[in-house]
């Protein structure tokens, strides 16, 4: 074989593990944390319906000016989630300027489908 037919089937190959590759990477990105391996987010056949969990965490980081706070919270098992390190939206109603990072809270949370806000924070006991 020609040195041009072995260069053309290695471009070609190379084409085809790069195009598998992209597209692998942009489906990773594009999965919904209820998609993540323990991450449902679901309790039983419930996994539509508006849901409300308790947790307990470390303040981490507070975004007032986007109403944000990240946790490394405890496990969950309301909603079936694992102890991990996340940022939440905060509902408007609750006072950011009492958190602080570094504190240790009880949150509470309500959503669906892995989407959940924070309702209320409060100091641990």
């Amino acid at each position: 074989m020609s040195d041009f037919g072995q260069s053309s089937r290695k471009g070609a190959l190379t084409a085809a593990v790069a195009a598998l590759l992209l597209a692998g990477g942009v489906e990773a990105q594009a999965a919904p944390m209820g998609d993540m391996p323990g991450m449902s987010g679901k309790a039983g056949a419930e996994s539509g319906k508006q849901q409300t969990a308790s947790a307990t965490g470390t303040v981490s980081a507070v975004n007032a000016s986007q109403h944000k706070v990240t946790f490394d919270h405890e496990p969950i098992p309301a909603i079936n989630w694992p102890a991990m390190h996340m940022e939440f939206p905060v509902a408007q109603s609750v006072d950011l300027s009492k958190v602080k990072p570094g504190e240790k809270v009880k949150f509470t949370l309500s959503g669906s489908k892995g989407s959940y806000t924070v309702q209320s924070i409060t100091p641990a006991q």
